[in-house]
């Protein structure tokens, strides 16, 4: 007797065997959205373990992407404030986070938080492109901190941003996203040593092309200002990065916390993206807010020459030490100096008086804008 295959069988088996495993996809799914954090945002968890090592009370914290990671030396900023002699009981920290926009800041501020970690002062990066409602890097926050509430929120603005793809992807093949970090964790927690193309850094070839050290080439620049221009087309505030900012500077108002914002130096090539009337609509927001919220707004865009850039927005090593004591000079000293003035020249209360903590309890958030730069 010659076998014969029994086509519905066979169907049955392919669309069973299908639904099985997109149910797995989604409970792994679930099960990753309450991962550590160490899993799920490695990045973070290094910097709530780095800040809790610290002694001093007061912190001062920066906020930002990997433009604030090139840009600010915490030791920079401590040797100004050695050098003015303000630096007893202070620590300085860059918590920035590679594609750290508004939505990771508040994302990372909520686990600050949790933590513990309440900081004195926030110098919170902020250009115009990181206020877009065409979210730049949204498919890192889809891969590290989203879980599906946010996703669900996000739809909008995926859809804006050309991302619905991303989005299926990392809901729908989540195992195989997060592998890497599963690895990471697996290869730490048994201390071991294991070459894995999965752990490489996939951007490592890249930057081995240009050197911190040195300036970039004319060329290098001008591609920059083609960059700035993808970075801020069909410009409008809103969306996710601007409800995540003001979340967060909401919270850390109420908790007293001086808030200062400064737009990171960048070159003359990128900085040509920043035309009216692009920037007036940010000039016009940061105003805004300063006036809600007391937050303060130095430019620094245009501070430092092309010869401190390794890339259109990276500064060398020297601009980063030249930035980060100019910072410290004209914006970090002069607002300790005035909290000091402040704290000493406010009456006491009593135990039962309600008041706010922090290093800007005197400070009314109804002050308005402070600028400069």
């Amino acid at each position: 007797m010659s076998y014969r295959p029994k086509r519905n069988r066979g169907r049955t088996t392919l669309v069973l065997m299908g639904a099985l495993i997109f149910a797995a996809e989604i409970a792994a799914g679930i099960l990753i959205d309450r991962a550590p954090l160490k899993i799920r945002f490695p990045a973070v968890q290094k910097i709530i373990d780095s800040l809790r090592q610290m002694k001093p009370a007061r912190k001062i914290l920066f906020l930002g992407s990997s433009r604030t990671g090139n840009a600010v030396s915490a030791e920079a900023v401590t040797e100004v404030l050695h050098e003015s002699r303000m630096a007893d009981g202070i620590a300085v920290f860059n918590a920035y986070v590679n594609a750290g926009d508004p939505v990771v800041m508040e994302f990372e501020t909520d686990q600050l938080l949790a933590a513990g970690i309440q900081p004195s002062m926030v110098v919170i990066e902020i250009l115009p492109e990181v206020l877009s409602r065409r979210n730049l890097w949204l498919h890192y926050h889809l891969a590290r901190q989203f879980r599906w509430p946010e996703v669900w929120n996000s739809l909008p603005d995926a859809y804006l941003a050309g991302k619905l793809s991303q989005v299926i992807a990392t809901r729908f093949n989540s195992v195989y996203l997060f592998r890497s970090e599963f690895q990471r964790w697996a290869m730490d927690a048994l201390k071991l040593r294991l070459e894995s193309a999965n752990l490489r850094d996939g951007h490592a070839r890249g930057r081995r092309r240009a050197n911190p050290l040195e300036p970039a080439d004319a060329a290098a620049l001008k591609a920059g200002m083609a960059l700035g221009r993808k970075n801020v087309r069909n410009y409008e505030i809103g969306g996710l990065n601007a409800r995540a900012l003001e979340k967060m500077i909401e919270r850390y108002s109420k908790l007293g916390t001086t808030m200062v914002f400064i737009a990171p130096p960048v070159s003359s090539p990128y900085q040509t993206a920043y035309k009216s009337p692009l920037d007036t609509a940010y000039r016009a927001y940061i105003n805004r807010l300063g006036k809600t919220f007391g937050t303060y707004f130095f430019d620094y865009r245009h501070r430092l020459g092309d010869d401190q850039f390794w890339t259109p927005y990276y500064t060398t090593t020297d601009g980063k030490f030249h930035f980060s004591r100019l910072l410290a000079r004209e914006v970090i000293v002069p607002l300790l100096a005035r909290t000091n003035d402040e704290k000493r020249s406010a009456p006491e209360v009593s135990s039962d008086s309600p008041t706010k903590p922090g290093i800007a309890a005197g400070v009314s958030s109804k002050a308005g804008p402070r600028q400069g730069g």
